[in-house]
């Protein structure tokens, strides 16, 4: 594990190292809590995908030369994304009813899979084409980078009013954030010395909170929209 970090802290600090241990003890506690659930299987699911990252990270990094930094960063960005999508497909998909249980045939988990990313992938192409917005106007440091947008992408796809509801919860917020670490380092890492070099570092790079967190709920609320007259989507 030490290593692992140390490729993602090249310039280790203790705001970065108290965030690692936050999220190591958010982590273990809930999983120990709730046992090997379908929640908890998507979990460490996604702290692999996570730490593989960390392990290729020089590949992925480097994966798409001939693509312009902005369309290495959405393509890196959703198909990630899409991954990490297919991690929930057992615990929590876009829609309760593409759940894939012990039941499902392999078939039906292919069509199930698919169903949600027709329904995820587009609204994930506005997502990180807001966050391209940001990135290539404010300059953000890496961890900088890691937590604000973390913390964004984590509000605007419910914890807002989940938090709101239970503020105590707040304890385990970086098991939710892990989702958004897993989508969004490696494009950032892509692409971060292709950027601008006069983008501004003032305090308005902030309202990329605001701005993800407005995107995921119109996003959210189309997709219901959508859904709901095909049956998917709850009345």
């Amino acid at each position: 594990m030490t290593s692992f970090l140390a490729r993602l802290l090249p310039k280790p600090g203790i705001g970065p190292a108290l965030y690692c241990v936050w999220a190591i003890v958010a982590i273990g506690l809930s999983i120990g809590l709730s046992g090997l659930s379908p929640e908890s299987v998507t979990r460490l699911l996604v702290i692999a995908l996570l730490l593989g990252e960390l392990a290729l990270r020089p590949t992925l990094v480097g994966a798409l030369p001939a693509l312009t930094p902005k369309i290495r960063f959405l393509v890196l960005g959703i198909v990630l994304a899409a991954a990490v999508e297919g991690m929930h497909m057992i615990s929590m998909p876009v829609f309760p009813a593409l759940r894939i249980v012990g039941e499902t045939s392999f078939v039906q988990g292919l069509v199930r899979y698919a169903l949600d990313l027709l329904f995820t992938l587009p609204a994930y192409a506005v997502i990180f084409s807001l966050l391209w917005f940001f990135i290539n106007r404010y300059r953000y440091g890496l961890w900088n980078y890691i937590l604000v947008m973390g913390l964004a992408q984590t509000l605007g796809d419910g914890g807002l009013f989940f938090f709101i509801d239970t503020p105590a919860m707040l304890f385990f917020l970086p098991y939710p954030m892990t989702n958004y670490h897993a989508i969004n380092v490696i494009p950032f890492l892509a692409v971060r010395d292709h950027l601008p070099p006069g983008r501004s570092a003032r305090a308005v790079r902030y309202l990329a909170i605001p701005g993800l967190i407005s995107a995921y709920l119109v996003c959210g609320a189309i997709i219901k929209l959508v859904g709901r007259p095909l049956g998917l989507a709850p009345d």
